[in-house]
C-alpha cells in the first residue's frame, strides 16, 4: 500500500532493512523499506514511510514499554544495576551504556517539551484548569559533583541543581499524616531566569494563575531564589535554613538557644538586638565574623523571618478537604527528588546527564513519570487503517533480506 501509493519521483526505493526492536516481551524483528528523498535545495535524506505513517517514535531500538521500564528503574537504581535488573526481568540483554543512551534520548525530549511549554506560556497560551485561592511555592538547590570534563570546563567540583515545587494545600491522609495537594515539581541545571520561566510555565499548566489570590514562597534566601518571586508574593525564610544558620554561626550553646527561642516567639527586633549584644561580647575574630554573617543573612531576609501566618495576610478559606499548614517541606524534597539518587555513593555527573536525570526525577515526584515516555506512544488509528497497515507489515516481513544492519 505505502510502497505503491507513494510519490515515486520524491521517494526513491533504496531497498529493505531488517530491524530488531527490544521489547519487554522479547525481540521483534521486521523489514522496513528505506526511501531516499531529495529536497528542493538538493539536500538528501532517508526516511521510513512505514514509521512515519504509524508515527512510531521508539528510542533507538527500544520499544516504548521497554523505555518505560528503564525510566522507572533509573529513578531508583544506578545505570549498571538498572541494566542488570531489567535484563533479568525481561530476558533481553541491555548494557549500562544502553540504558544511559535511552535516558539521554528521553531527557532531550523532556527538555524540548519544557522549551515548547515555556514559549507557549510567554505567548499567553498556557492556562491551567485548577482554580485555587492560595498557591504555596518552595525553592532550593542541591549541589552535586561534576565529572572531569565539566569540572575542568567550569573550574569547580560541584554545580547546583535548582528545584522548585508548588501546591495548593495539605490533605490529611492519616493520623498526623498529610500530603501536598496537586504538587508540581521542576528541577534542572539552569540559570535563574531560565529556571523561573519554566517554573512559571509548569505551574501555569496546572493552575489558573489569574484566579490565585495569594502566592507564598518558602525558600532559603539565596539570590537566585529572590529573583523568582514577584512583589505580590509573600516570602517566608525556610525554617530549616533559618535555624541551621543559628546553629552554625553561634558557638555558645546558651546564646544559640536564646536566639532560637526569640525566633520561636516571633520577637524579631529582639533577635537583632540580642545578636548585636552577643557580637560585642566576643573577642575571637572568627566567632565575631560568624555572628556578623548571621546578622547579614537575617537582615537580607528580614521580611521572611516571620512565618506567613504571622505576616498579616488575609487568606481565603482553603478548598474543601484541604488545610493550610506550616511550610518547610523543601529539605525533604531536596532529598527525595535529587539527593537520594544523585548525591550519594561517590557519584558524579556530566552537566547534560545530570540535567536529564534531574528532570526525570522531578516528573516522578510530581506523579507524572508517564510524561517522560508519553510522546513515544503511537496514536489510535481507525480500524480500517490499522488493518491496512498491518497487511503492509506482513508483506514487508516477506521481503528478502538485503542488508542486515539495524537501521
Amino acid at each position: 500500500m505505502l510502497m505503491e501509493g507513494r510519490d515515486k519521483k520524491k521517494y526513491r526505493n533504496k531497498g529493505a532493512r531488517q530491524t530488531t526492536v527490544k521489547t519487554v516481551y522479547g525481540e521483534v524483528t521486521y523489514q522496513r523499506t528505506v526511501y531516499e528523498v531529495t529536497e528542493e535545495d538538493g539536500t538528501r535524506h532517508f526516511v521510513y514511510l512505514l514509521d512515519e505513517t504509524l508515527e512510531l517514535d521508539h528510542v533507538g531500538l527500544i520499544s516504548t514499554n521497554m523505555a518505560e521500564l528503564l525510566v522507572k528503574g533509573i529513578t531508583e537504581l544506578s545505570y549498571r544495576e538498572c541494566a542488570r535488573q531489567v535484563s533479568e526481568m525481561t530476558g533481553q540483554t541491555i548494557s549500562a551504556m544502553g540504558v544511559w543512551n535511552v535516558i539521554q534520548a528521553l531527557g532531550e525530549k523532556v527538555c524540548e517539551d519544557e522549551a515548547e511549554l515555556t514559549e507557549a506560556y510567554k505567548k499567553g497560551q498556557v492556562k491551567g484548569k485548577r482554580e485555587v485561592p492560595v498557591l504555596f511555592e518552595e525553592a532550593d538547590g542541591a549541589y552535586i559533583k561534576l565529572q572531569g570534563k565539566d569540572r575542568k570546563k567550569e573550574k569547580q567540583d560541584k554545580s547546583e541543581i535548582k528545584i522548585g515545587i508548588a501546591y495548593d494545600g495539605w490533605r490529611k491522609t492519616g493520623p498526623d499524616r498529610y500530603a501536598l495537594e496537586n504538587k508540581v515539581v521542576v528541577a534542572g541545571f539552569s540559570k535563574a531566569k531560565e529556571f523561573q520561566e519554566y517554573r512559571e510555565a509548569a505551574i501555569a499548566r496546572e493552575f489558573n494563575l489569574d484566579e490565585v489570590d495569594q502566592r507564598i514562597l518558602n525558600a532559603d534566601g539565596a539570590s537566585w531564589i529572590k529573583k523568582v518571586k514577584d512583589k505580590s508574593t509573600c516570602f517566608q525564610l525556610d525554617p530549616f535554613h533559618r535555624n541551621k544558620a543559628v546553629k552554625e554561626k553561634i558557638h555558645e550553646p546558651v546564646a544559640r538557644d536564646a536566639v532560637l527561642e526569640l525566633i520561636k516567639g516571633e520577637e524579631i527586633e529582639e533577635v537583632f538586638r540580642y545578636l548585636e549584644i552577643y557580637r560585642n561580647s566576643l573577642s575571637d575574630e572568627a566567632e565575631i565574623e560568624d555572628v556578623e554573617e548571621l546578622i547579614r543573612y537575617y537582615e537580607n531576609n528580614r521580611e521572611g523571618l516571620l512565618p506567613y501566618q504571622s505576616q498579616e495576610l488575609e487568606l481565603p478559606d482553603p478548598p474543601e478537604g484541604l488545610e493550610y499548614r506550616n511550610m518547610g517541606t523543601m529539605e525533604n524534597h531536596v532529598w527525595s527528588v535529587i539527593a537520594k539518587r544523585m548525591k550519594h555513593g561517590h557519584r558524579s555527573w556530566s552537566r547534560r546527564g545530570g540535567n536529564h536525570l534531574a528532570k526525570i526525577l522531578a516528573k516522578k515526584c510530581s506523579g507524572k513519570l508517564y510524561e517522560v515516555t508519553e510522546r513515544l506512544r503511537r496514536p489510535v488509528f481507525e480500524e480500517e487503517k490499522v488493518e491496512e497497515l498491518y497487511g503492509e507489515i506482513l508483506m514487508s516481513a516477506k521481503t528478502p533480506k538485503k542488508d542486515g544492519k539495524g537501521y
